[in-house]
């Protein structure tokens, strides 16, 4: 029956991954379960993608073609692709002095980010912002700002620059109230052809910084935010490969424009993430317990500069994965060209609102 199993879902590997117009991998996928985890080589994986060997990070293993550099390490979660950081959600492992990499890291975060182009989000029409917080919920709170006001600044101006693209916006809140976050994914899930993004900033050490965005665990698997350890009860939705899509596309041009310290792409069951029938991402744009950093966040300049940062991810996710039929933004705006490339590419500029 195992050995059954395995056959069905090295099957199932070889349906996702041998797209129509892509040549798939020779041979067979080899199939491996440790420690009860289904585990691919990084062998095939690296041979299906025309992968080979490159200069990367220190102390990783790096392959790449083209426009992609994938680096890893054994025993670690880290996984970057151009030098962006995502969190795997098992780790590398070395069996027999081959890498493995688990099936569902393949099939819900690989994939997705290295071929978004198959992901299938149908059109993209309305974005829900969902500022995080508010009313008599501050969020974090430090002596230069509190957390609710600035995600309604942030998500204030992502909402003009949307529109200007030709978007229709809808905002979970748009002033100083609370909202359980029931009523949020409430509001998000009642508006077809849209993506939900959650903006918030950060709380932590004092030194602690850096940007960092979130998406839902993919089912079966926990994450180091899970409520529940119980595989049974880790439901994920039929969006992952579009939340890992969007996270890419905002979060790498996040980190690219800011300059701030890449906290990763990470999984997690947030509740205003759980429940979600969209593709949805949850932003953390800092720290406001890092008294420099949130000096930073505090300006409106700042502000301008991750609202713009969003706006144009969404613009690149929407250029990539969505149907041409259904696009709706332009390809320029006033403040400079959008580069639909979902690696991550610097725009060329960003306007600063003094």
């Amino acid at each position: 029956m195992r050995q059954y199993l395995r056959y069905l879902l090295t099957l199932l590997l070889a349906l996702l991954l041998c797209q129509p117009g892509v040549l798939c991998a020779q041979g067979t996928w080899t199939v491996s379960e440790l420690d009860g985890v289904e585990y691919v080589k990084l062998s095939d994986v690296w041979r299906f993608y025309r992968f080979t060997p490159k200069k990367g990070r220190p102390g990783c293993v790096s392959y790449g073609s083209g426009k992609h550099v994938v680096s890893l390490k054994a025993n670690q979660q880290d996984f970057y692709v151009n030098n962006y950081r995502y969190v795997l959600s098992h780790p590398v492992r070395e069996e027999g002095g081959e890498l493995m990499i688990s099936s569902v890291d393949m099939r819900k975060l690989v994939d997705p980010v290295l071929r978004p182009r198959f992901s299938a989000q149908n059109r993209l029409r309305t974005v829900v912002i969902d500022p995080g917080h508010g009313g008599h919920d501050a969020g974090a709170v430090s002596a230069y700002a509190k957390e609710k006001d600035l995600n309604l600044a942030v998500a204030r101006k992502l909402r003009s620059m949307l529109e200007n693209q030709g978007y229709r916006v809808v905002m979970t809140r748009d002033g100083d109230y609370f909202l359980t976050l029931q009523q949020r994914v409430a509001i998000a899930n009642s508006v077809p052809d849209s993506v939900f993004v959650s903006i918030h900033h950060n709380s932590g050490r004092r030194a602690a910084s850096g940007i960092e965005t979130f998406t839902l665990a993919p089912q079966g698997t926990t994450s180091p935010f899970a409520r529940s350890r119980r595989f049974d009860d880790l439901a994920g939705n039929n969006q992952d490969s579009e939340n890992i899509a969007l996270a890419t596309a905002v979060h790498s041009r996040a980190i690219r424009s800011s300059g701030a310290i890449d906290r990763g792409i990470q999984r997690a069951r947030f509740s205003v993430l759980c429940t979600i029938q969209r593709p949805a991402i949850l932003f953390e744009g800092g720290f406001v317990s890092n008294p420099e950093e949130c000096r930073k966040m505090a300006t409106r300049a700042y502000q301008n500069l991750l609202a713009h940062s969003i706006c144009q991810g969404i613009v690149a996710y929407n250029n990539t994965v969505c149907k041409p039929a259904c696009k709706v933004a332009s390809a320029t705006s006033g403040s400079g060209r959008v580069r639909t490339s979902m690696s991550g590419a610097r725009v060329s500029s960003y306007s600063r609102e003094k």
